[in-house]
């Protein structure tokens, strides 16, 4: 028993750490309705980061292959929070699923030049959080930290703008910095994270427990208490599904994300 907790508490450190940013950004992408933002940002980062491996034959984990993929995110950034003034006819929505459409068409081109570009996709998308290890967690947690600060110093703008966009533009908030800002640090986020969670288990994170914690919550402190709950929970029973059933970790932990979601939709919805 000492043995699996021991082998386990690595990628529940990682898992935990990811819900406590993810769930509070979370709420913020519900609130601004660009529900696929995130999965953009990270395939985005992910043609990044595959660029750097064809290019400069470099690991995954490599200097170069971070910098690449925080590039391409930073850049992504600058997009959005332009787009969606100067693109006033198209809904910001539909250009991040052309945006997310258009990367991963890019990343699949890129990985068929490459050897060994079916398990470079894999681990893109699913990730290894089962192996995640402490070299790989510490610099995450402290960039979790350092963007959850930020946040915490600025909450009020980056609320205001998220629940009542037009309110903020009247009230004189210079809303395209701070939509550049709020992209920047989500992206900056979300490319630490794919390369020990990938693209999907990171969407996961960002969207389920913010979706989750809206049926039942208004308030942030709330919101936050749920997301951080059910993530927490779901976590721990896809780690423990994985390991002992030999199965991946990344969707199980998604698989269980899921299924609570949806028996609690279908519940809720049952009630009169």
């Amino acid at each position: 028993m000492w043995e699996i907790i021991q082998f386990l508490f690595p990628p529940f450190v990682a898992c935990l750490t990811m819900i406590v940013i993810f769930g509070y950004l979370g709420i913020h992408v519900l609130e601004r309705e660009i529900i696929f933002i995130d999965i953009a940002l990270a395939q985005i980062a992910a043609v990044g980061s595959t660029s750097a491996f064809i290019l400069f034959r470099t690991e995954e984990h490599s200097l170069i292959a971070y910098i690449c993929a925080l590039g391409f995110s930073l850049l992504a950034a600058v997009f959005f929070s332009q787009v969606g003034k100067r693109v006033t006819q198209i809904p910001q929505e539909a250009i991040i699923g052309v945006s997310y459409a258009i990367a991963a068409a890019a990343a699949l081109f890129l990985l068929a030049m490459a050897a060994g570009g079916d398990v470079h996709l894999e681990h893109m998308l699913t990730g290894s959080i089962l192996w995640a290890k402490w070299s790989d967690i510490l610099p995450c947690a402290g960039v979790y930290a350092a963007v959850g600060l930020f946040h915490y110093i600025f909450r009020d703008k980056f609320r205001k703008i998220s629940r009542d966009y037009q309110g903020a533009i009247k009230e004189g908030i210079k809303v395209g910095r701070w939509d550049f800002l709020f992209y920047a640090s989500l992206g900056i986020v979300v490319t630490f994270s794919i390369r020990i969670a990938g693209v999907l288990v990171v969407f996961s994170f960002l969207i389920i427990p913010a979706t989750f914690a809206a049926m039942f919550a208004q308030s942030w402190g709330k919101r936050l208490t749920i997301a951080w709950g059910i993530g927490l929970a779901a976590s721990i029973a896809g780690l423990a599904f994985s390991y002992l059933f030999d199965f991946s970790s990344g969707p199980s932990v998604i698989t269980f994300l899921g299924l609570a979601l949806i028996v609690t939709a279908l519940v809720k919805q049952s009630k009169p």
